[in-house]
């Protein structure tokens, strides 16, 4: 985990001041993703440093008797998502308890590493293949893995997701 990420988050006044003081109920923060391959890919730190807030977050909480909630932001078919990382990622969630509403799809843009890896397939330093969902149905497929407790509801299959 980078040093700043770490000294930011396990400062308790800064931590503590902006959960007591600044979330109305909800506090929307974008993970993006639960795999610590993609999120590489991505750019972005490990997961563990999301569990780490969690932790910190939920603690608050209960000590300060607070009723807010975690709202996490993801993004589906990034280049380098499989579907496996997609079977990790609700199982992560669903142990979370997380119970999402909507979901980003990633969309190529112009001018950014991930656009030039769903373009070109490869990793643009490593010059490594990497699998991007391209088609309608690949797309579909990530998705439906984050609502799978909608589907488990219904007494649908919910893809070998672990409980």
């Amino acid at each position: 985990m980078p040093k700043y990420y770490s000294s930011i988050l396990f400062t308790s006044p800064p931590i503590n001041e902006l959960i007591i003081r600044h979330v109305s109920g909800r506090l929307k923060v974008a993970l993006e993703h639960t795999n610590n391959n993609v999120l590489e890919v991505m750019r972005k730190p490990s997961f563990d440093l999301f569990e780490a807030f969690k932790k910190i977050f939920d603690r608050i909480n209960r000590e300060q008797s607070l009723n807010q909630q975690l709202i996490p932001y993801f993004i589906s078919s990034h280049p380098g998502c499989k579907e496996a990382d997609m079977k990790e990622l609700a199982t992560i969630i669903r142990r979370l308890n997380f119970r999402l509403e909507q979901v980003q799809d990633f969309t190529p843009t112009p001018m950014t590493m991930a656009t030039e890896m769903w373009y070109t397939g490869y990793h643009p330093y490593t010059l490594k293949p990497v699998f991007s969902a391209k088609t309608q149905q690949e797309k579909l497929s990530q998705r439906e893995f984050f609502f799978g407790y909608k589907t488990k509801e219904k007494g649908l299959s919910t893809k070998g997701i672990a409980d």
